[in-house]
């Protein structure tokens, strides 16, 4: 009888096992269906990403520095003792002139000599190579072509020297990069030594050129060193730098009957003619980041010293800038862009935006909706500026008490928020 009785019980005990696994199937089918069907309504979204936005203005410069051309007692050649450019500590003699003159084509063969021999100093590459290093010089050799090509179609014949150079320099340094070559050291010590055999030409007496109050020594003048003076930066007008901006630019050299120069102090200033508009947005004292176009683009800081009066909508500014860029020429024209602002903020397509109304304050308040797995809620905006088909919005302070009330990174902004409203869950 025990042995019916255990029998018995056995698959009653299966039976409510297998009835309780079809409740819990049907209860997961039941959530499942449910889930999906609630997840089922399509609503077009879009991801709040960050976004940086530039306001710049082309603009036209020229170049003042705080520079002496020497007058010297001989005129016959000149033998310098330091490179071009370099700096001289004081009373220092940087070079000699002689009291021959022995020709033309001396002087012309050692300038081309010292030209290749400072491409081949600056084409030597220092320290280990890396692939961001190859990948910035790949994109500096096909800026530099799209300059040389631009500089040839305008007849920039002046420009068109400078960038081969440039471009000769990054194509060098290519080699390097490449592994064909390691270095230039033979080739500079080979041009060194013919350097040295012309200057062993020269003849006459001696007049030593000391560097007496020390300073930047340039072995050529570009005949604008008593034209365009700091004396002449502080009294410019619009009109008066507008006709050398003319100038400048038609003629980049001038005669000059001075042999060589200092240059006093590594800061340079650089004036310029902006509109009333554009004035408007800056702000005098001001860091700002300027690209300068003189053969290839570079980015310099520059501080913003003076803003002229504004003169028929136009006003002078005036730029400092205490960096000395390798192979810079300080041509006086310079174009250049001028960034006036930089704005961050998130990306809002425009038909995103709302505006509800504060049932407490009657306030109206501009914002998006935005999809939180299947729940709609509402989120504030700070609008910085509008463009077209989108706008940039301000990014708040996570230390803000009503910070989560705002848009936020990466929150689904929903597209088409017509019929939305904070709280709605996406059902059908």
């Amino acid at each position: 009888m025990e042995e019916q009785k255990k029998s018995d019980k056995k698959p009653r005990f299966s039976l409510a096992w297998k009835a309780l696994t079809i409740v819990i199937s049907l209860l997961i089918i039941y959530t499942g269906y449910h889930v999906l069907w609630g997840l089922s309504e399509s609503v077009p979204t879009t991801a709040a990403g960050l976004v940086e936005q530039t306001r710049s203005v082309m603009l036209e410069g020229v170049i003042f520095r705080n520079e002496e051309p020497i007058s010297t007692k001989y005129q016959g050649n000149m033998l310098p003792y330091i490179s071009n450019g370099e700096k001289a500590s004081k009373d220092y003699v940087v070079a000699s002139i002689y009291s021959k003159f022995l020709s033309d084509n001396i002087n012309d063969k050692i300038d081309e000599l010292e030209e290749k021999l400072e491409i081949l100093n600056r084409s030597n590459v220092k320290g280990l190579v890396s692939v961001v290093d190859i990948e910035k010089l790949e994109n500096d050799i096909d800026k530099l072509y799209t300059s040389l090509m631009l500089a040839v179609s305008n007849n920039e014949n002046y420009k068109v020297k400078q960038i081969e150079k440039e471009l000769t320099i990054c194509l060098n340094q290519m080699k390097i990069y490449k592994g064909e070559v390691s270095n230039y050291n033979s080739e500079i010590e080979a041009l060194k030594s013919e350097i040295s055999a012309y200057y062993a030409l020269f003849d006459g007496e001696k007049e030593d050129i000391v560097a007496y109050n020390g300073g930047y020594f340039y072995y050529h003048c570009d005949g604008y060193e008593n034209i365009l003076t700091y004396e002449k930066l502080d009294s410019l007008t619009v009109n008066s730098l507008m006709g050398l901006l003319d100038d400048t630019k038609k003629s980049p050299v001038v005669n000059s009957s001075y042999t060589c120069k200092f240059v006093y102090a590594s800061i340079w200033k650089m004036a310029s003619v902006c509109d009333e508009a554009t004035v408007a947005l800056l702000e005098e004292g001001k860091e700002y980041s300027i690209t300068l176009f003189d053969v290839k683009e570079r980015n310099l800081k520059v501080n913003l010293e003076k803003i002229g009066e504004i003169q028929d909508g136009k006003a002078v500014l005036v730029f400092s800038c205490d960096t000395m860029p390798e192979g810079f020429d300080y041509s006086r024209y310079q174009s250049f862009k001028l960034e006036i602002s930089t704005l961050e903020g998130y990306r809002v397509p425009n038909e995103a935006l709302v505006s509800v109304i504060d049932e407490n304050t009657g306030e109206e308040i501009k914002g998006v909706y935005i999809l939180n797995a299947s729940k709609v809620y509402f989120r504030r905006v700070d609008v910085i500026v509008n463009s077209e088909g989108y706008c940039i919005v301000k990014t708040l302070d996570r230390s803000k008490e009503n910070y989560y009330e705002y848009l936020n990174l990466n929150d689904l902004i929903i597209l088409e928020p017509d019929g939305m409203f904070d709280g709605k869950t996406l059902n059908k």
